[in-house]
């Protein structure tokens, strides 16, 4: 009997460690995958989504791609301890990988697998217990010509100008009409990227930094990448935004302009400043699972 409770008792504690913490007795090459989901159910390019937004409408993902970089393993008091980039390729260099989550062929299919889910990283020696990441690129990466870039910079879509940079954060949504509505043809694109970016022309790369660089910030406590998956979950990231309207002269959707109140609601679901706020609240479209 004292067996069987002191078993009882090890496993316990293995799936709590398992879960919530992990130990390396050395480096080793691991790897953090992503999932989309709509609540608790999984984001494909044919599903439709409802109730989305102020209103409830019903959507459908056509694109969903984001840059990360400064990838971080927690300790329990918090530190973070700088991962090492896995092998370069045409997801990931230099530390920035480019996740992409929708199949975007057309036709697409619900059963081919996401262009790229999964970054591999070497993780440190070490015992951790949480997951910090940057949604975005830094300043030396985020301007320069994607015509000429390495992968996963050369992604042209992902590029807005030299003078803004590339789009850190794709969202294009195409809206199910309700019966009687008219279809809107430009749905609620959410464009997220660095904003007051001062250069001669737009052409050109800015010398300083941008006053709104728009870069998220995600900490996730007690997440185990050996175990867990990072959510991104579209049901918050849209919950604040009335997606069947748009402001009056201006680009549809949220394109990250910090006069555009469409941008409102994505932005304190991201955790972002918008307009005169300076504290938003934490993120909430990211979490481990």
């Amino acid at each position: 009997m004292k067996s069987l409770m002191m078993f009882r008792a090890l496993f316990a504690s293995a799936l709590i460690t398992g879960v919530s913490s992990n130990t390396y007795a050395a480096p080793k090459l691991g790897h953090l995958t992503f999932q989309a989901v709509f609540g608790d159910q999984p984001i494909s390019c044919t599903r439709t989504l409802s109730p989305v937004g102020t209103q409830g409408d019903t959507v459908r993902v056509n694109d969903l791609r984001f840059y990360i970089h400064d990838v971080a393993l927690l300790t329990k008091d918090g530190r973070a301890v700088p991962v090492k980039p896995g092998p370069s390729g045409l997801w990931q260099r230099d530390g920035i990988a480019l996740i992409d989550l929708i199949d975007r062929n057309i036709p697409c299919s619900d059963t081919a697998p996401s262009p790229n889910s999964t970054i591999s990283f070497v993780w440190p020696q070490g015992h951790f217990a949480g997951l910090r990441f940057t949604v975005g690129l830094p300043m030396a990466a985020n301007h320069g010509d994607p015509t000429i870039a390495q992968p996963p910079l050369n992604m042209t879509s992902m590029f807005w100008t030299w003078q803004s940079g590339y789009r850190f954060f794709t969202l294009d949504i195409m809206m199910i009409p309700k019966p009687g509505d008219k279809a809107r043809p430009h749905g609620f694109p959410v464009h997220i990227g660095s904003t007051g970016c001062e250069s001669a022309s737009p052409v050109e790369a800015p010398k300083g930094a941008c006053t709104a660089p728009n870069l998220v910030t995600v900490t996730l406590p007690e997440f185990n990448p050996a175990h867990q998956t990072v959510k991104l979950d579209i049901s918050r990231l849209l919950a604040l935004s009335n997606v069947s309207t748009n402001q009056i002269n201006s680009a549809p959707g949220c394109m990250s302009g910090p006069d555009d109140k469409d941008c409102a609601g994505v932005f304190r679901e991201f955790g972002l400043p918008f307009g005169s706020e300076t504290s938003p609240p934490a993120q909430s479209v990211f979490r481990g699972r």
